[in-house]
């Protein structure tokens, strides 16, 4: 149970920080002169750890830090592209609970010896 507490404020203070980084990255394309804008982001926002990209406008923000409210994304995992961006996207909240079943069930037999409930 101590375990599942701090698996849910884990998850609470990391969907309440943003920690990312987003860079130009330009697509070369064989039949234009100049190359096109792209920006490539990666890092944690809102509780989900991101590999993404997008066109501009805008510039590049660099490093950014940012405090907020705890957001929940409700999809576990999401892997999306479209023409104006894409990434991959992964849940704080997914992460956590793949961390907390695999330790529960890592501790089941240490508790079942510890109880003498050995079943041969």
């Amino acid at each position: 149970m101590r375990l599942l507490v701090v698996y849910v404020i884990g998850v609470v203070l990391l969907s309440s920080i943003d920690v990312t980084y987003e860079w130009l990255s330009p697509l070369k394309d064989r039949g234009a002169a100049t190359p096109t804008e792209w920006y490539a982001i990666v890092g944690l926002r809102s509780g989900v750890m991101m590999l993404a990209n997008r066109e501009p406008p805008g510039p590049a923000e660099g490093l950014s830090l940012d405090v907020h409210g705890p957001a929940f994304f409700p999809f576990p995992f999401y892997a999306g592209a479209g023409p104006e961006g894409g990434g991959i996207f992964l849940t704080v909240w997914f992460i956590g609970l793949i961390l907390w079943v695999a330790h529960s069930l890592l501790r089941l037999p240490r508790r079942r010896g510890l109880h003498g409930d050995n079943r041969t």
